[in-house]
């Protein structure tokens, strides 16, 4: 939905073409997880389970790794990225005289947030694919698999959660196809009730992979999938837990230490399994 809410809107930056078409030719990765710390999200994903969008715009020749300079740099013309972010300088002054001063930016943002809101609210169904979500974690368990070498731990448990997660995308995604192919006088149409049971479970799939007890030693972190860094709050990791079991494995390197990064893997690989009873619709 927001590559094409993209397509629709133009590139401040670049009048010629779409904000998609500037999006798809830069470095930047077109869509990732909101995994990191960040307060704007993190209280509805990572504590409570609550799936989120967030965008922002940057001018093409942004670097992604920004230096810091001073403000009299910046009155000076060597303004690159964002570098008042959250200082005494991050106010309308600014923005109005250095960072969008026709706020070209900001109308852009603002139509991808209402075109986004708009298609969402006409949009029968929720748009959640759970299957590249499968597929996105099948690679990451790869990742982890290479840097446990030598623990003799089995990530066979998540493997085969996984593919569980796989068959109920598969099934809800049929589901959701026969309803389509009904038309606009079918029974089900007059029986919201349908609907409404398939939207729930597609939401309520993602609170699925959450943890009452939440990441070891970071317990207000619930979401077992995506969560932020041991050692860096705003990068995301994928399976955080396992991540935080792994490095300690390799510090200490104790039967314990080992025995501690397969009960993660058995964790992450239950609640993945109970996502997917979830979205099949065999728990409620």
């Amino acid at each position: 939905m927001l590559k094409e809410v993209s397509k629709e809107v133009q590139d401040p930056d670049n009048s010629s073409q779409s904000l998609f078409q500037s999006w798809v030719a830069s470095d930047h990765p077109l869509i990732g997880r909101l995994g990191g710390a960040g307060t704007d999200f993190a209280a509805f994903v990572q504590h409570v389970g609550i799936p989120q969008l967030i965008c922002h715009l940057e001018k093409a020749d942004t670097p992604r790794h920004v230096p810091r300079v001073t403000f009299e740099e910046e009155r000076k013309g060597k303004l690159e990225g964002y570098p008042v972010y959250h200082s005494m300088y991050d106010d309308f002054l600014w923005m109005q005289l250095y960072g969008d001063p026709l706020f070209h930016r900001h109308v852009a943002a603002a139509n991808i947030w209402g075109l986004v809101a708009l298609k969402l609210a006409d949009e029968e169904f929720l748009p959640f694919d759970y299957l590249s979500y499968a597929s996105e974690l099948q690679e990451n368990v790869g990742v982890f698999e290479r840097e446990a070498v030598g623990f003799s731990i089995s990530f066979a448990p998540l493997y085969n959660a996984i593919e569980e997660l796989k068959k109920a995308s598969a099934k809800v995604s049929n589901q959701r196809k026969d309803l389509e192919k009904m038309g606009w006088m079918a029974k089900w149409k007059k029986d919201p009730s349908k609907v409404r049971e398939l939207n729930d479970r597609l939401l309520m799939t993602e609170r699925a992979l959450t943890s009452r007890e939440g990441l070891s030693g970071r317990p207000w972190y619930k979401h077992l999938i995506y969560g932020p860094s041991q050692y860096n709050d705003y990068e995301s990791k994928s399976f955080p837990g396992i991540d935080d079991a792994v490095e300690n494995a390799k510090k200490l390197n104790t039967s314990e230490s080992r025995r501690l990064l397969q009960h993660e893997v058995w964790r992450v690989a239950r609640a993945i399994s109970q996502a997917s009873l979830v979205l099949s619709g065999e728990l409620k």
